[in-house]
């Protein structure tokens, strides 16, 4: 085909379909740092418009309470954060010592008030009003000491709902769990767990962990889907 025949032949299918030729560029992923260095280097932190699970075992320290309060001392340098506590278990003093603007921070705490809802209903209820409100750069939902049946009986509805919602804001939707279950629905699941500890006396000093990308929407190479590292306690 002569280049004439090939221009009017392109005029002619950009008049029907006018961005039939447009060049697609795949939007920035924005994420927020975790201020952990070896597990943003996995992924760059957690992503701004998309739903992340960050998992671990609940009878061993598996270090998701740790990553928790970093990702919030992080973040709350330059967000607005809120912290939906399903089981009340997030101590704001030892947070306070990792230099965490708690003047940035809304922890709501879950069960204390005469709201007939259990802890977890009232825990996704309170996220989806603080989601749907806007505002807020990080919102974290930690259902890491709810019982596992309980967290498992959640519809694969109500992920979705959030992942379609959190995906049209400027925000980070973390959920704190022990396992994953937000399957497709969540654009980034890490795995924490515990590879051996540091005492002194009786007291754990240093936690040697291992963090696993389990899924994630950006593809990384293998070699990188891991990496152990250590983090002092914040009681050390």
């Amino acid at each position: 085909m002569s280049l004439p025949a090939a221009n009017l032949l392109r005029s002619q299918v950009e008049a029907r379909i006018p961005s039939a030729f447009a060049t697609y560029r795949r939007p920035e992923l924005k994420t927020i740092l975790t201020g952990i260095s070896p597990i943003d280097d996995l992924h760059g932190g957690v992503p701004i418009g998309a739903l992340t699970e960050i998992c671990g075992s609940n009878i061993a320290s598996s270090g998701k309470t740790s990553l928790l309060v970093s990702l919030l001392a992080n973040a709350s340098q330059e967000h607005f954060c809120a912290l939906v506590d399903a089981s009340d278990a997030f101590d704001p003093a030892p947070a306070d010592a990792t230099g965490m603007n708690l003047s940035r921070l809304l922890w709501v705490r879950c069960g204390k008030n005469k709201s007939k809802l259990k802890p977890l209903e009232q825990a996704f209820k309170v996220a989806d009003i603080l989601l749907q409100s806007g505002g807020f750069g990080l919102i974290i939902v930690d259902l890491g000491s709810i019982a596992e049946r309980l967290v498992r009986g959640i519809p694969l509805s109500s992920w979705f709902r959030f992942s379609r919602v959190v995906e049209k804001q400027s925000t980070a939707l973390v959920f704190i769990e022990q396992q994953p279950h937000a399957t497709s629905c969540a654009g980034l699941v890490f795995r924490m767990t515990t590879d051996a500890a540091t005492f002194s006396g009786r007291v754990i000093t240093k936690l040697n962990l291992e963090a696993e990308v389990v899924r994630a929407r950006e593809k990384k190479p293998m070699q990188s889907a891991r990496e152990l590292f250590s983090l002092k306690t914040l009681w050390a």
